[in-house]
């Protein structure tokens, strides 16, 4: 099934012993409908206040549903801020038949904090655009990101290849596009935060750029409230 959710109240995807998260509430949901334990994997972890536009969850049962039917009650069941899109009976695994994933993040250009955009990082209109879309096109590829895996990773191979990454403007939005094979712990919020400091001339982009797939280690990581799973493929 596709879920999508507003991430900002929940300690992330993964189940917790001492906090909400998106995969307990289905996974409850789910057990009161089905009646009987439910398992849900999705495409990934999300991190806590992260959210998703469009998360593949997949569940096992061995019994027939009608989709249009058991989206109404799920839903109906479920808070306001998670709700799933569609059903559809398959083979595939959420997570392993994965095959390019897409992250957004969103920023807006203001030196006044606006409350039309506070579902957005506040930038200010001085950062330099044209330095951090630079950024992008140099991260492009296979590497080795070991430098933009947050402390607590777990992953046994920190090679990922990023097939694009876009920084985009429309008006006073700013966004930041990036879709690859996979992404580490906190990788992307780390990617974001070393572009900003870029933008902002707090990093040299040269010495970055020379240093990034060599020792390079980010010490910045962007808020996660900003940060949304936007799309997954599969073959």
């Amino acid at each position: 099934m596709i879920v999508q959710y507003d991430g900002k109240n929940y300690s992330g995807w993964q189940r917790q012993e001492k906090a909400v998260t998106i995969q307990q509430v289905l996974e409850e949901k789910l057990q009161i409908l089905l009646r009987h334990e439910v398992n849900c994997t999705a495409s990934g972890r999300t991190d806590a206040g992260v959210s998703a536009y469009f998360q593949p969850v997949h569940f096992e049962t061995e019994k027939e549903l009608d989709p249009a039917k058991f989206i109404y009650s799920l839903n109906g069941l479920l808070p306001e801020d998670i709700k799933v899109l569609s059903l559809v009976k398959t083979e595939l695994h959420a997570r392993f038949s994965a095959k390019r994933k897409t992250y957004l993040y969103k920023m807006y250009l203001s030196n006044v904090s606006l409350p039309l955009y506070s579902n957005a990082l506040q930038v200010s209109p001085d950062v330099d655009i044209k330095l951090m879309q630079k950024f992008c096109k140099l991260i492009c590829g296979e590497h080795d990101f070991i430098g933009f895996r947050a402390s607590g990773g777990v992953n046994e191979s920190t090679i990922r290849t990023i097939y694009s990454a876009r920084l985009v403007r429309d008006g006073l939005c700013l966004n930041f596009y990036i879709t690859g094979n996979g992404f580490l712990y906190k990788m992307v919020r780390n990617i974001v935060g070393t572009m900003l400091e870029i933008g902002k001339h707090k990093l040299n982009y040269a010495e970055v750029k020379s240093a990034l797939f060599n020792g390079y280690k980010s010490k910045h990581t962007a808020k996660p409230e900003h940060l949304y799973l936007l799309n997954v493929e599969y073959q």
